[in-house]
């Protein structure tokens, strides 16, 4: 019968599984003498050093503690940079063996099928991240022209992260309720952008099997629980941003209607404004790209509004007092509203914002007619129309 590979790879790794009421940590920490050596807890939010031990010139050490009633993600640290992951589980006696120079790439360990995945992904990772600042290196030596030289380094870069990606889901697939996928889903290339993008469906699934296994397994999991509320929320947005998309491509002659306050209370739609042309500008007060720009607008606002043109400008601010502090201390003069709901403004949703600040550009006939247009761009149309 075929094995998978990480069948195989795990039967290289472990050795003995130990039976006892409580979990052990032992080994061996070579060089590691008069050197501290830390038990922590990665908790969802927080890490929590549990023990600590200062190695005598053997270098041994042995951690012990209650049965743990869920996979739990503890880290063998010597210092910020020095330490390495472990995935224990229940009564697991782990046994590591190490260098304190450099503990991930030198540690052995047994008895822990956990730590040997979370050990196997986590040095995928390091020659993933390595393969890649050799490709980008490459890529910036290459001549301006060389298109056949970029192309295959795209290429090769494009593979390189399939193939983790394809190595990735097999595992998730065939081990759907071990923590170790959960490890593996959240990992990050050395720029601490992630190597799974929860948004693209393709490796959503990933997450959608791995969330709903751990509900079943462990439904009393801090993390499991994370990670299946995290799924519902991405889910509920992409339906958000789905609708957006719906109303935009039936507005074509048209655009979707905004009713929301003033910082005086007094309800302002977007429609009262047909007949002129509209700028609908977002921002927020918090946002300096957002306020530099504003100073760009009054020049223009200044020009144009007595030939019939107009401002309705939404806020992406959570706070009234700073949002009217705002408008004041630039001396706003057009029409400025705000549902105060922050990053989740409705009208931001239904115009999928990406980025502040951002704008469309509405005709006197209701059209839209320009996006994100600033500065001499937008000068440039507004002459046109006028």
């Amino acid at each position: 019968m075929k094995q998978s590979l990480f069948t195989l790879l795990i039967i290289l790794l472990i050795s003995a599984c130990s039976t006892g009421d409580k979990f052990k940590i032992s080994g061996n920490i070579e060089d590691g003498a008069g050197k501290m050596l830390y038990l922590q807890k990665m908790e969802l939010n927080q890490t929590t050093t549990i023990d600590s031990v200062k190695l005598k010139k053997s270098g041994d050490f042995s951690f012990a503690g209650e049965r743990l009633n869920e996979p739990t993600f503890l880290l063998l640290k010597m210092s910020e940079q020095n330490y390495i992951t472990l995935l224990a589980d229940t009564t697991e006696h782990i046994e590591v063996m190490a260098n304190a120079s450099n503990m991930e790439e030198t540690y052995r360990l047994t008895n822990s099928i956990g730590s040997a995945y979370i050990q196997i992904f986590n040095k995928r990772m390091r020659i993933l991240n390595s393969e890649i600042d050799r490709i980008l290196k490459e890529f910036q030596d290459l001549e301006e022209d060389d298109a056949e030289g970029k192309k295959r380094l795209e290429t090769e870069y494009r593979q390189l992260i399939t193939d983790h990606k394809t190595f990735v889901g097999d595992f998730i697939m065939e081990n759907p309720s071990s923590f170790a996928g959960y490890y593996a889903l959240f990992q990050r290339f050395n720029d601490n952008s992630p190597v799974l993008n929860v948004m693209d469906k393709s490796d959503q699934v990933y997450f959608k099997t791995l969330a709903t296994s751990l509900d079943i397994h462990y439904p009393d999991s801090e993390r499991a629980k994370h990670l299946y509320n995290y799924i519902l929320g991405v889910q509920v947005q992409q339906q958000r941003d789905e609708l957006t998309q719906k109303l935009m491509e039936e507005a074509k002659s048209g655009f979707p209607d905004i009713e929301e306050k003033t910082p005086q209370g007094d309800t302002v739609k977007l429609s009262s404004l047909k007949g002129k042309t509209i700028l609908l500008s977002f921002w927020a007060s918090w946002d300096k790209s957002s306020r530099n720009e504003n100073k760009n607008l009054k020049k223009i606002y200044k020009k144009y509004n007595h030939k019939g043109f107009e401002i309705y400008q939404v806020s992406l601010d959570r706070s009234k007092v700073l949002w009217e502090n705002a408008i004041e201390a630039d001396a706003l003069p057009w029409i400025n509203v705000s549902d105060l709901r922050y990053t989740d403004s409705y009208p931001a949703r239904l115009y999928n914002i990406q980025q502040l600040p951002s704008n469309y550009l509405i005709s006197a006939k209701g059209e839209i007619v320009g996006k994100d247009l600033f500065g001499n761009r937008l000068s440039e149309r507004l002459a046109e129309i006028y």
